[in-house]
């Protein structure tokens, strides 16, 4: 998947912490530009280590946008809403564009995926 799906309860908090709304043409949550100045970083904890998704990296590409039907002006967001509650064994799913900011290794013998920093975990483009 290319979004970042997190949890039914974490999306309805973040929804209302942004103030994003769903754009009803393309599927993808968005915000203003006031709105985006003040989006925070998104943090995931995985198996105790913490990886930091910056606002920018929220965003979905913005020459992107008339290919999805929107606006080329509007900011639309890459977060969305994986159907299950925190708890329920699906926390979240981060998708290609959490994988375009982190290093990860599939070590399928050992059953396990790690994860690190590149220069591009922190870039401020999209």
């Amino acid at each position: 998947t290319t979004l970042l799906y997190i949890a039914t309860d974490a999306y309805n908090r973040y929804c209302s912490a942004t103030g994003a709304v769903l754009d009803g043409t393309t599927g993808l949550l968005r915000i203003t530009s006031s709105q985006f100045s003040n989006l925070e970083s998104l943090f995931f904890t995985i198996n105790g280590a913490t990886f930091e998704f910056t606002a920018n990296a929220q965003l979905w590409p913005r020459s992107l946008n008339t290919a999805l039907g929107g606006s080329a002006s509007s900011i639309y967001l890459i977060v969305a809403d994986n159907g299950a509650n925190t708890g329920s064994g699906l926390d979240f799913i981060n998708g290609y564009a959490f994988l375009e900011r982190f290093y990860t290794v599939f070590d399928t013998a050992n059953n396990r995926i790690g994860f690190a920093n590149t220069p591009f975990t922190t870039a401020t483009t999209n």
